[in-house]
């Protein structure tokens, strides 16, 4: 008579083997090498317990720290710093081509894992090495086929200024994202690493739910306390930016098919733990007096994008003499400062782009124009210098009823004609109809910003905010 212990052996032997694997995630780090230490750890702590775990990045590993962004190699500390942390894979964010494709393909060389992005093309010229549409991992016989993919802006370029595209192709990831997936038919799971902003994500998932998982970017979102969305059967997640976040994510399979996912969003600063050698890397490259150059005094704590934006279009403006300044949003990078020194490594995280200084010549109108292009393209409301403005929104989430008021208090006109000034960046990328083609002032707005914080040895601009959304 069989005794139910060995019943109990007999019917445990008979189910399916699980099998597991561990998928560590972040986006949009934007070269914080002083969360690296945490991460690290936190990194090295899962390892000891789940020794084939993977660790993939979203996208937008550089722009936002001078100390790597200046640095002598553009970029080179990001990219030891992921080595060191022992990074898998890595897709492309728009702004790797911050520095244009060369600096990109230098990149590509120092990484010690591979980047995917299936819906850009290189021309041969540019000799790119170290980058597939797809790649495979094997882990416990379990094959993970992981795509990458970018977004891309109305250009048809991702959020990046034109002229960096050099020898760069795009297109839609819907249009070779379902042949990359037959491609991979015989994984026993597909992710998608995309760069292409959470929203795009849970429609992708709408669309492919052969996708068992996808790990995004660009839209800096935070997904949950879990970190886990479900769409279509789809994992969609994203863990903010900076390296604030990263989300733990585990998949069992049962012959070798996924059955259940979960997710955790893990805290990065909140991590009690350095990794010692990492540790002495990022001292290493905070250790450059040059970037604690002393420009102005903040004397009080600014909690608002859109102050700090009103400060770098005062810069442009009072610098070159213009009428009024203006400046897209996702230009400026950061949105708190508190009440001390401002350094050089405070105004080029502020703005990490120092784009060329573009004059125009606009009439009432076209300037009108202009805020409508921003508000479409930079998904928010231009901040301004000379002038302050109200508007509302439609049904349609188009910017209307707009009444301007210059810093006289005297109303815009719409057919006079104005000096205004605007970074390279805005006017190469903003569609809006105006006559003036433009006229570079030849000097850049890292300059301008230098120029005038040197006649400002104090500041304030805590109070300071010029539109308003009724």
């Amino acid at each position: 008579m069989m005794t139910a212990f060995v019943a109990a052996l007999l019917l445990t032997a008979c189910q399916p083997k699980e099998q597991k694997v561990y998928v560590v995630s972040t986006n949009d780090m934007h070269a914080n090498i002083d969360n690296f230490p945490q991460l690290a750890a936190l990194v090295d702590s899962l390892r000891s317990v789940h020794p084939d775990l993977l660790l993939f990045g979203a996208g937008d590993n550089r722009s936002g720290n001078p100390i790597n962004d200046r640095y002598a190699q553009t970029t080179k500390p990001m990219y030891e710093l992921m080595n060191a942390v022992g990074f898998n894979l890595s897709t492309f964010g728009n702004h790797e081509w911050d520095r244009g494709p060369l600096a990109l393909r230098d990149v590509l060389t120092w990484a010690d894992f591979p980047f995917v992005c299936a819906n850009v093309t290189f021309d041969d010229t540019l000799e790119m090495s170290n980058v597939y549409p797809y790649t495979i991992f094997e882990r416990d016989g379990l094959k993970i086929g992981v795509i990458g993919a970018i977004q891309l802006g109305e250009n048809g370029l991702p959020d990046f200024h034109p002229k960096h595209a050099g020898g760069s192709h795009f297109v839609p990831i819907e249009e070779v994202l379902p042949e990359y997936i037959e491609e991979l038919h015989d994984c026993n799971a597909i992710f998608l690493l995309s760069h292409c902003g959470y929203e795009a994500d849970r429609e992708t998932a709408a669309r492919f739910p052969q996708l068992d998982a996808i790990f995004g970017g660009h839209s800096h979102t935070r997904v949950g306390e879990d970190g886990k969305q479900m769409v279509n059967g789809v994992l969609v997640t994203q863990a903010e930016a900076k390296v604030k976040f990263v989300t733990l994510s585990t998949f069992t399979f049962r012959e070798g098919k996924v059955v259940d996912v979960e997710s955790e969003l893990l805290s990065i600063t909140n991590f009690p733990k350095r990794n010692e050698k990492v540790q002495a890397m990022v001292d290493d490259y905070n250790s450059n007096e040059y970037f604690r150059t002393v420009l102005t005094q903040n004397l009080a704590a600014v909690d608002n994008k859109e102050s700090l934006g009103c400060l770098m279009t005062d810069a442009i403006r009072y610098t070159t003499g213009s009428d009024m300044g203006f400046q897209n949003p996702g230009g400026v990078r950061f949105d708190t400062l508190s009440v001390r020194p401002v350094t050089l490594k405070d105004i080029f995280a502020l703005d990490p782009f120092d784009n060329e200084i573009i004059t125009y010549t606009l009439s009432g109108q076209e300037i009108i124009n202009l805020m409508k292009s921003c508000f479409v393209t930079d998904r928010g409301p231009i901040f301004c210098s000379g002038c302050s403005y109200q508007y509302k929104v439609d049904d349609n989430g188009e910017m209307t009823d707009i009444v301007v008021t210059l810093e006289n208090g005297k109303p815009l006109d719409m057919k006079a004609k104005y000096n205004i000034v605007m970074n390279s960046y805005m006017a190469a990328v903003f569609d809006y109809e105006h006559e003036d083609e433009g006229h570079s002032t030849f000097r850049s707005s890292n300059d301008l910003m230098l120029e005038y914080l040197s006649q400002h040895p104090e500041i304030d601009y805590s109070t300071v905010t010029r539109v308003t959304e009724e």
